[in-house]
């Protein structure tokens, strides 16, 4: 292990709730900054694949989740390796300020993130019909945990003339005023929510729907300077514990990846993982033809209930991937992914068909599902994990399978859903899927594809 500092200007941005107006004071900001000439590292408390969307799409650059339930103290060495060459890193919190896994201790919230990384904390406010009370939420915030060290306020969601107002209850108690972002309906609709949270930045067509941002923040939004003072100034410096680089010969496997509108729940570090392991296709399955030539192909989640009726049409993609397990290709599939291996999917009262691999049909409910992190002890050797072994990740989706044949599953939760009775995981020949989703970091799901490939040399054109 290699011990270095962390002592790269930070500032993370929280709310005092969930839909509070995080991901658009965070972009908004990021935005600001990148006109100034600024590079901004970003970054995600916790287990989201939708905000750091909008944060590449700003920047060009991944976002990287930091995850303490799931990564542990490797959180400080990931978030140094990928800050260390910027001018300012942004980490956007996840629910409220202390909000946590359990809701009693401080597991998994963004004030537990603040103190493991030394960082200072902007708190997002929207002001809509509050004034003087406001003052006490930020006095209650401050004194909450004197560790988590808070250094302004960006106020969301007011007009013009409660500016003055509000800004003066705010600095009365210690704090300034640091960014201001007025009641707008344009970003009120490029920032809407659906059943999962904000809606994927790929289905804005590209943010150039984010016309409405670039016309309505500008630099002068943020008090840019104090803010860059205050990450520099606040923040406090930590030891990050870095892994030694391999230097074992890697495998040379050819991964697919299904992408486009449906699957884009994919960490950075996936990607990156299955690009050091071999050579990578993304493929959309609602244009391509046929799946092409891959050793493995793996399905993030994503949404493919909103996109079935186009799945659906591509039927020779479909009988494609199903030809490819059957002859013993190699899948990996979570959430969506596992949903679209199902025969059918029934969302707004009708049915599409998928892949058929899976004997069963997803059906889409009104509410959550399973919402949350998992845990799962392996109950048979598979493609990705031994008998014996516990595996952490997260479950996030409103469907359920209606299995029409019986399966033997491979992992069992102690805390999570799964599919049934709190079992998961379905291996058909060499395709395997479960609704967990798994972080590279917490669990080398890639690699594991990689070693089995080149053990068995079991490859499939």
């Amino acid at each position: 292990m290699i011990k270095e500092r962390i002592t790269v200007p930070r500032i993370i941005i929280s709310s005092i709730k969930g839909k509070g107006g995080k991901t658009l004071a965070t972009v908004s900001l990021m935005q600001a900054l990148s006109r100034e000439g600024y590079r901004v590292s970003a970054f995600k408390n916790g287990p989201d694949f939708i905000d750091p969307g909008y944060h590449r799409e700003i920047l060009k650059t991944y976002s990287r989740n930091l995850d303490f339930f799931l990564m542990g103290d490797s959180v400080a060495g990931l978030f140094y390796k990928q800050s260390k060459d910027s001018d300012i890193a942004l980490i956007e919190g996840n629910h409220g300020l202390y909000d946590s896994i359990d809701g009693i201790s401080e597991d998994g919230s963004t004030a537990q993130m603040a103190k493991l990384l030394g960082a200072p904390v902007l708190v997002v406010i929207d002001g809509e019909r509050m004034n003087r009370t406001i003052g006490a939420i930020v006095r209650g915030l401050i004194q909450f945990d004197h560790r988590v060290k808070i250094i302004g306020v960006i106020l969301t969601n007011i007009i013009p003339r409660q500016y003055g107002k509000i800004k003066e209850i705010v600095e009365a108690e210690g704090i300034p005023v640091l960014g201001v972002i007025y009641r707008n309906k344009d970003l009120a609709n490029l920032f809407k929510y659906r059943h999962l949270g904000l809606q994927p930045v790929a289905e804005n067509g590209s943010l150039n729907s984010l016309e409405a941002l670039n016309g309505n923040i500008t630099n002068e939004s943020f008090r840019i300077n104090e803010i860059m003072k205050l990450a520099k100034e606040e923040a406090e410096e930590r030891e990050a514990w870095l892994k030694e680089p391999e230097t074992s010969p890697t495998p040379n496997v050819n991964f697919g990846i299904l992408t486009g509108k449906s699957f884009t729940f994919y960490y950075p570090e996936t990607i990156e993982r299955a690009s050091l392991y071999g050579n990578l296709k993304f493929i959309d399955p609602e244009s391509s033809n046929r799946l092409p030539g891959v050793d493995a192909l793996i399905i993030g989640g994503g949404f493919p209930e909103i996109y079935a009726q186009d799945l659906e049409k591509n039927k020779s993609f479909r009988n494609s991937v199903r030809y490819f397990a059957d002859k013993g290709g190699t899948i990996y599939a979570e959430c969506g992914g596992l949903m679209y291996l199902t025969n059918s999917i029934v969302y707004n009262k009708e049915e599409f068909d998928f892949v058929g691999l899976i004997n069963g049909t997803a059906i889409m409910m009104d509410r959550p599902v399973a919402h949350g992190y998992s845990v799962a002890d392996v109950l048979r050797d598979n493609l990705i994990s031994r008998k014996g072994e516990t595996i952490k990740g997260h479950e996030f989706h409103h469907s359920k399978i209606l299995l029409k044949e019986r399966y033997e599953f491979n992992i069992e939760y102690k805390k999570g859903t799964g599919i049934k009775d709190m079992l998961d995981g379905i291996q058909i020949k060499n395709a395997y899927a479960h609704y967990m989703h798994l972080h590279p970091e917490t669990h080398d799901f890639v690699g594991a594809i990689a070693k089995k490939l080149t053990e068995k040399e079991s490859r499939i054109g």
